[in-house]
């Protein structure tokens, strides 16, 4: 098969909405295909990450959307991708793929250069009118003021700590915590659309931000401090934002966390969040040494 860079938007279309995405979504995205003769056997987009890579100083990709008419095609596919990000300013490139496709997984998995760093489990809920629950604390949810968000800041690392990015062997854990402090202080600065902290004697203790998507409300990051946690606060702090989408009238609410927080999982299905699908997520650095 051979390679291509540039697809006709026509066919792009076609095989975009043959797997539930719209071409709009997916404009501006580099190409990378197969095809034998003239038919287009497998496709993938993906995007440079300009902030991530600015954060960690490397050249890292994002794959936005992967697929091929056969398991055969798809593994021609992602090794032919992998020998030209090698050639490419690439230090790794981001795969999610979702885990009910095991084929696609089982594929992956066995690539070199390949590594599991993790996976993410994304829940819906329709938001629903909610009373707050007492605590056995005097706990005040309310929006973080400007002085306060050095001390929110703080909180960042605790709501990553079993990222993907922490789960991988190759980056620096200083710079996987600076990345997430960049990351909660922008949501604090705009980027986010709600941040509501939860305090105790007027210290912030936990910390949840959302984002508006159309209709949609994103819980974007939840973090409680480890000397909180157990107390009531995380429940509180999602309901304050069930509540808060309520009352500005989105269809639905969804809240993505790694696939082994049960602890997370169990509080967000006790608030009537179902599972909506769940993702495998992998790191792939071209240019190390095979697995």
């Amino acid at each position: 098969m051979k390679v291509v860079h540039a697809i006709d938007d026509q066919v792009l279309s076609v095989w975009l909405e043959k797997y539930g995405q719209q071409i709009e979504q997916m404009k501006g995205f580099k190409q990378f295909g197969l095809v034998s003769g003239a038919q287009l056997k497998a496709v993938l987009l993906y995007d440079w990450s300009k902030w991530e890579s600015g954060i960690f100083d490397q050249h890292i990709f994002h794959v936005k959307f992967a697929a091929a008419e056969s398991a055969s095609a798809f593994q021609e596919l992602m090794e032919r991708f992998i020998n030209w990000m090698r050639s490419e300013k690439c230090d790794f490139f981001f795969l999610r793929l979702e885990a009910a496709d095991v084929e696609k997984n089982r594929i992956a998995q066995r690539l070199s250069h390949v590594y599991y760093v993790g996976g993410l489990t994304r829940l819906e809920a329709p938001p629903v009118h909610m009373e707050m629950p007492s605590t056995s604390e005097d706990v005040v949810i309310s929006l973080p003021d400007e002085k306060e968000y050095d001390e929110a800041v703080s909180l960042a690392y605790q709501a990553f700590v079993k990222s993907r990015y922490a789960l991988d062997p190759f980056l620096d854990q200083n710079a996987v915590q600076h990345f997430f402090q960049e990351w909660m202080k922008n949501n604090l600065l705009g980027r986010a659309d709600i941040n509501l902290a939860a305090k105790v004697n007027d210290e912030i203790v936990g910390l949840i931000q959302g984002l508006i998507k159309d209709d949609e409300l994103v819980l974007d990051l939840l973090a409680i401090r480890p000397d909180a946690q157990g107390k009531g606060l995380g429940k509180k702090l999602v309901m304050a934002m069930v509540k808060a989408s309520y009352e500005r009238g989105h269809r639905f609410m969804s809240a993505g966390t790694q696939m082994h927080n049960t602890t997370a999982i169990q509080l967000y299905e006790k608030l009537g969040f179902r599972t909506k699908n769940s993702f495998l997520y992998y790191h792939v650095w071209p240019k190390k040494g095979e697995r």
